[in-house]
């Protein structure tokens, strides 16, 4: 008897069949951080433009990616700022619209720019925590120093090197911001046992930094390529042990080893520290000690600069202390530089510059005022319009302009299609116009509602209560189901007398769209699009 009781009891402490498996300590972590106020938000953003954007290039135009970026105005203005700096010097000071950047620059390029800003931005506000900062601070400088090896390196991108350098410390920026109460047990940790903060958090918390980033990498729809340069390379990937860990994944890893001596005050002028660290990765890594250095040297001005027009202060942080103390040594080894540069004969035809240099006189996006931003777009139109744009990029780029100068609920493109008989939604910018484009429009000529009557009139239709009983009986059915905006202005696009198209943009209350002097700057840049499309018909 006893051995058979011994026997249920053993069963009843076994998971029943089809019980699900405890969770993990990483499991845990996830589902309470998805639980958290802000973790959404950022999340959401991220993987639109993660998923919908990096999987269906081919079926997306300039104004998917320009449109999740212009919800967000202070993102819009700072990667403007940063398109028209010196770290892309072949636009820099040029570029007025994100429709234009997407176009010079590419898809790619503009999308992981913006990751790399909205990641700062969302966790720069709570950067008044200073493990938090510090962290921060060591991000970005990795992603500017694994920008810079990769533009040596030239198997990989640059901006790809950036943003999987910069996410290598993803797991602790989520644990500090996100989970306070475990990071201080890490904390603790350390402070009890002197174990290093990596081996810490293991005993701690049962996971690593590592498996915590990249499980939160892949809920935001990171590629697999950038979710696998987050992995920490092992002894069986030096050892051949393994499928050779691919290139991104080095730099990240040599970029993390950089950061981690410089974090622990470990990297000082002794050249056996550097030389160490590059002789652990100098059949993948070709950089010579000096030019290490070099590069180590020139991201203390490149992360000053940066963070500058971030408008997030480095001041009094560790790492950035320890990062000029490590340099101080090697800096007297190097060539004077600057001296060197000085010895050069000054020229207005030619500069030197820093990498990350922001141009002064590009100024800032958010302090422009309407007229500029139109104005500003007008020379850009003619810029774009001589280096042999597509006629649908110009227009794009006007309607970008038309947006964001008057700050409008939502901006449309109206175009005429092939049979001349419809005019339909092409694009647009703003509240629900990605469902509107290509599904809403009307018939030219079809009856003498306002858009009819403005269209043969050849007269802009301003409306200030479109709700008003005597204005809602000229408005179509079509426009009062699918948009019904309170207050808006509809500008036909005529050339040699034919309407070809028309912008529309709407505010969602009631009252006068635009101003006179408004309407004017709108008009010259309705007329700068047309002359593109004159030339354009020339030009064939």
């Amino acid at each position: 008897m006893a051995v058979k009781q011994k026997s249920v009891m053993a069963g009843s402490d076994a998971p029943a069949k089809g019980d699900k498996p405890p969770e993990t300590p990483l499991t845990r972590m996830l589902k309470r951080i998805r639980r958290t106020e802000e973790f959404p938000s950022i999340s959401k953003y991220l993987v639109e433009i993660n998923q919908k954007l990096s999987l269906c290039q081919e079926a997306s135009d300039a104004s998917d990616l320009a449109n999740l970026i212009l919800n967000d105005y202070a993102l819009t203005n700072k990667l403007l700022k940063l398109v028209n700096s010196a770290y892309y010097g072949l636009v820099a000071g040029k570029v007025t619209t994100i429709t234009r950047a997407v176009v010079v620059l590419g898809y790619e390029r503009v999308r992981l720019a913006t990751i790399s800003l909205a990641l700062l931005d969302h966790f720069q506000g709570k950067a008044h925590t200073a493990d938090l900062k510090e962290t921060l601070i060591a991000s970005f400088w990795a992603g500017v120093v694994a920008r810079e090896i990769a533009g040596s390196d030239g198997t990989i991108d640059p901006e790809e090197a950036f943003v999987c350098a910069m996410l290598s410390q993803l797991g602790k920026l989520v644990m500090v911001y996100y989970l306070p109460d475990e990071y201080q047990k890490v904390v603790d940790w350390v402070a009890a046992h002197g174990h290093s903060e990596a081996k810490a958090v293991k005993a701690a918390c049962g996971v690593t930094y590592e498996a915590l980033g990249t499980a939160v990498a892949g809920q935001w729809n990171f590629p697999d390529r950038i979710c696998e340069g987050l992995q920490p390379l092992t002894p069986d990937d030096w050892r051949g042990r393994r499928k050779a860990p691919t290139q991104l994944r080095v730099v990240s890893g040599f970029v993390k080893a950089l950061g981690q001596l410089i974090e622990q005050g470990e990297l000082t002028g002794d050249d056996r520290k550097w030389q160490t660290l590059l002789d652990r990765y100098k059949d993948r890594v070709k950089l010579s000690r000096r030019k290490l250095q070099t590069l180590v040297l020139d991201s203390i001005d490149s992360v000053r600069r940066h963070a500058q027009a971030l408008n997030f202060s480095i001041e009094n942080s560790a790492f950035i202390q320890h990062l000029a103390r490590g340099c101080e040594t090697a800096q007297a080894q190097l060539p004077d530089v600057k001296a060197e540069a000085s010895l050069l004969p000054e020229s207005h035809s030619h500069q030197l510059t820093d990498g990350l240099a922001f141009k002064e006189e590009s100024g800032d996006p958010a302090a422009l005022s309407p007229k500029d931003v139109i104005l500003a777009g007008i020379q850009e139109i003619s810029e774009a319009m001589m280096a042999d744009y597509d006629v649908n990029d110009i227009a794009l780029m006007s309607l970008e302009i038309l947006y964001r100068a008057l700050a409008f609920h939502r901006a449309l493109m109206f175009a005429r299609e092939g049979d001349g008989r419809m005019m339909t939604i092409r694009f647009g910018y703003g509240h629900n116009s990605g469902e509107l484009a290509h599904k809403v429009g009307f018939q030219v000529p079809s009856g003498r509602d306002l858009f009819n009557l403005s269209i043969a009139s050849g007269k802009d239709l301003i409306v200030a209560d479109a709700h008003d009983d005597k204005t809602v009986r000229l408005l179509p059915a079509w426009y009062r189901t699918h948009i019904d905006a309170p207050a808006f202005v509809f500008m036909p696009i005529k050339v040699q007398n034919v309407c070809i198209g028309a912008f529309y943009a709407d505010r969602h209350q009631a009252g006068q769209p635009v101003s006179e002097e408004a309407h004017r700057y709108l008009s010259m840049l309705r007329n700068q699009l047309i002359l593109a499309v004159k030339y354009r018909q020339g030009s064939k």
